[in-house]
């Protein structure tokens, strides 16, 4: 495998990881905004004690890259080059959350669409918007209804320039080392 691509699959484990707190985005103080910071911040902090394995799709530019992240044990693991490796801990993305939490905008939505079943199970899908210095992004994510976890997420950064699909798994999870 080239260096391109190692370096790309690296990329996308670490947004997966920084997806999971909270989107990578702040939101502001709206009331679905907050109802969707609430599910996200409970989905992670279940994390703690839920093992998750979290299959995601990046399309970068014309290049498409499957990755495999799992939160277990109070680690956070990333297939790279067919090898898991630890790339962070649990707690170390929450701190990554909470940074986020504190660069708020103005620029940033959110609005609960609808209950829908998502992987055999009913959840409630939000759809967030956020502006930055950086470019746009726009976030779908799917909350269990019975458990409160995260079920799914799609995101679309910079209008089709960086798009992922992640499904999360917590059956049968075990730290890969």
């Amino acid at each position: 495998m080239n260096m391109h691509r190692t370096k790309l699959l690296c990329t996308t484990a670490v947004f997966s990881i920084a997806s999971m707190s909270t989107g990578v985005r702040p939101l502001v103080a709206q009331d679905d905004c907050q109802a969707l910071i609430k599910s996200e911040t409970d989905a992670f902090g279940k994390l703690q004690n839920t093992p998750a394995h979290v299959y995601s799709t990046t399309k970068i530019g014309g290049t498409t890259v499957d990755s495999e992240v799992i939160y277990a044990a109070g680690s956070i693991y990333g297939k790279v080059n067919g090898k898991w490796i630890v790339m962070d801990t649990i707690k170390g993305a929450e701190q990554l959350q909470q940074q986020a939490m504190h660069r708020a905008s103005a620029k940033d939505t959110c609005r609960h669409l609808r209950e829908e079943p998502e992987n055999g199970e009913i959840a409630a899908l939000y759809r967030a918007h956020s502006e930055t210095s950086q470019g746009t992004m726009d976030m779908q994510i799917w909350i269990s209804k019975r458990t409160g976890l995260i079920l799914r997420n799609d995101i679309d950064n910079n209008g089709g320039k960086f798009l992922m699909s992640s499904r999360y798994e917590y059956t049968n999870v075990k730290p890969p080392l």
